[in-house]
């Protein structure tokens, strides 16, 4: 991964933009060969007709309620127990952000030559989807932008405060009390990094850092509690949405001894524990989305009730409860941009672009812009075409809202986005992060060798015909997952409109979207790729 660039010439923004195809190294990534294209294809057809006609025998009965408590093991609880464990946890992310800031500012302009760029987009960017799928909210525990944040508000690394005098805690504003400005962050930071190509410049992305920084810490002055991590922080509502997935949660380990607690410590806090973040209560959290692992309900239970538990994977995908709309549009701008990203390494992409420019008679910036909305309304307009065909063949005099439709089997599509997400970043990461290996020792790009592995040239960790079978391994697996997700979505309809079983018309409608999308996905992961970021 040598980059063409001028090492000396610290490219603008603007270059980079007009550049349209320069990407962190050179090179292509071949795509699923044809015979493993069909294969695949041919699984998640059959998949999908035997779900369509077997569903309710396959997915019958309750979700499973195996679980497997963490916090049983006695030396992790006493650890997770202590009042610094977050502060320990987030210190070493800490000094990360750091170097990643000063590299960024000082270090070469030479993208894959410098760590900033490197440890962002070529590893942590990976990273954090693996992580999410193993471990779940654990980002969060450890984000060293709410580190700083917490530490500024409260004036203490750990120690519980009553007083937090630099906080004003007022509300955060009614009218943005949804996913929707983390929404609006998610596709700006999209745009940020494939049109403005800010994943190029060690400078924009210590930028880019220094904002998150920022995006974190004003609104922690400003508003009570964490209200920014709940309703705006684009990272936490990704991992929000892709944690129900993960086999990992924090929930009460006795309901009904939640449901008799007056005090609700875990809501409110104590001497020993804050307020939950986000303004989660055991007594009703029956997701991950909005819990951030902070370990404080841990610390505040008076009645040692809380547990971190590993379950099977995508569980709270199954017998949602309560559909949101502004959870189920995230899921639909999730699953567009994880296949926009990409659509955007393919060959076909970049003629698309260099043809539209020639009829449009437009630069990149605007030309990939207009492609970008594109590629976000047209899954959503198909999404809402098929969502009120499902309405049509299901509506009842009790119920007709287009909207509970398209709410409800728009959380099956996070399964689908989560392990594209997966196997499209973990097919770049296992070819291209070992150029982490020679830039620990030069961390500027200044020509220094400080572990002796500045001429280490990275070789790919894991086979092609390897990654190919993980690859579509994991795209069958999110399918699967999507598919049993839906039928428990059928279920929910269905009691809502007072009916048995939905019309068979209806399920595959249903299927035949999940269809398509899959489908898609598994030709993008057919198409050569250019080896540039892990997204």
């Amino acid at each position: 991964m040598n980059c063409e660039c001028d090492k000396g010439k610290d490219m603008t923004s603007e270059e980079v933009v007009e550049a349209g195809g320069l990407t962190m190294g050179h090179g292509t990534m071949p795509g699923l060969p044809s015979w493993a294209l069909g294969s695949a294809l041919a699984l998640v057809v059959v998949l999908t007709v035997l779900s369509v006609g077997r569903g309710r025998r396959w997915f019958s009965g309750e979700s499973s309620g195996l679980r497997f408590e963490l916090t049983s093991i006695k030396p992790l609880k006493w650890l997770v127990s202590r009042r610094y464990f977050q502060f320990m946890m987030q210190v070493p992310l800490v000094i990360m952000l750091f170097v990643i800031l000063y590299a960024g500012f000082e270090g070469t302009p030479v993208a894959d030559k410098n760590i900033s760029t490197v440890l962002v987009w070529s590893i942590w960017w990976t990273l954090l989807i693996l992580d999410i799928v193993l471990l779940g909210r654990m980002w969060c525990l450890v984000c060293p932008w709410d580190a700083l944040a917490s530490w500024i508000r409260r004036l203490s690394f750990w120690r519980r405060r009553e007083e937090e005098p630099l906080a004003l805690n007022l509300k955060w504003p009614r009218w943005l009390k949804n996913v929707y400005p983390a929404t609006f962050f998610f596709v700006g930071l999209t745009w940020l990094e494939l049109g403005w190509g800010v994943t190029m410049s060690p400078h924009a992305t210590a930028i880019l850092g220094l904002c998150m920084v920022m995006l974190a810490v004003v609104p922690a002055l400003i508003f009570e509690r964490k209200s920014f991590c709940r309703y705006g922080c684009l990272i936490g509502r990704i991992c929000g949405l892709y944690s129900m997935v993960a086999p990992v949660e924090v929930r009460s380990r006795d309901l009904d001894v939640c449901k008799s607690c007056r005090t609700k410590d875990c809501l409110n806090g104590n001497d020993k524990g804050y307020p939950c973040p986000t303004g989660q209560s055991l007594t009703t959290m029956r997701a991950n989305t909005y819990c951030t692992v902070c370990t404080e309900c841990v610390k505040s239970c008076p009645n040692d009730n809380v547990a971190i538990n590993v379950r099977p994977w995508a569980s709270d995908l199954y017998g949602l409860r309560k559909p949101r709309r502004d959870e189920a549009m995230l899921a639909l701008v999730m699953l567009s941009l994880t296949s926009f990203h990409g659509l955007t390494m393919t060959p076909i992409w970049t003629q698309l672009i260099n043809a539209s420019r020639d009829t449009l008679g437009l630069s990149f910036l605007p030309t990939f812009s207009l492609g970008m909305v594109a590629i976000l309304l047209v899954p959503g307009g198909l999404y809402l075409l098929f969502s009120s065909l499902s309405n049509r063949f299901t509506r009842t005099a009790k119920d007709s809202s287009l909207w509970r439709v398209a709410s409800g089997y728009a959380y099956p599509l996070v399964a689908i986005a989560l392990m594209y997400h997966l196997a499209h970043n973990a097919g770049h990461f296992l070819v291209e992060a070992g150029v982490v290996v020679p830039v620990i020792s030069d961390p500027l790009g200044s020509g220094a060798n400080i572990f002796g592995t500045a001429g280490f040239s990275p070789a790919p960790f894991l086979s092609q015909e390897g990654i190919w079978l993980m690859q579509l391994g994991l795209v069958l697996l999110g399918h699967w997952w999507a598919l049993r997700a839906t039928e428990w979505a059928h279920r929910a309809l269905a009691k809502v409109r007072s009916v048995e079983v939905l019309p068979l018309r209806s399920r595959l409608v249903t299927a035949a979207f999940l269809l398509m999308v899959s489908a898609f996905n598994l030709w993008l992961l057919a198409q050569p790729m250019e080896m540039r970021t892990a997204m």
